[in-house]
């Protein structure tokens, strides 16, 4: 379902809003419910009770993704107990489809 590196998005960008125990339930138990690719990136969607209802956008820190020269960014979206993971590309290569299969590094930048 989720790989190392989206597990690793959802912890870091949803540690604000999701306690540490409504992160592994979300990981370890949601259901997936949908993956779209874009072209450019992909969204990627589980659906978990336990999720708030309310629209949270989960944008800091700022992470940045990369793999084999790729560079992308990160968004997490929390609505109606869906959790959405935004993946979009930040550079001249665009999100391949098979991105999902790369060893995919995560990078975190600080906002000041």
């Amino acid at each position: 379902m989720l790989t190392n590196y989206e597990k690793e998005v959802i912890e870091l960008l949803g540690s604000d809003v999701l306690s540490p125990r409504q992160i592994d339930d979300v990981i370890n138990r949601g259901e997936f419910i949908g993956y779209d690719y874009t072209g450019s990136g992909y969204f990627l969607s589980i659906h978990h009770p336990g999720l708030p209802k309310g629209r949270t956008v989960c944008d800091k820190p700022i992470l940045m993704g990369e793999a084999d020269g790729i560079v992308c960014g990160f968004i997490v979206f929390i609505e109606d107990g869906r959790l959405t993971i935004e993946c979009d590309s930040w550079g001249e290569i665009e999100v391949p489809e098979d991105f999902r299969s790369k060893t995919v590094e995560i990078k975190s930048t600080p906002l000041d």
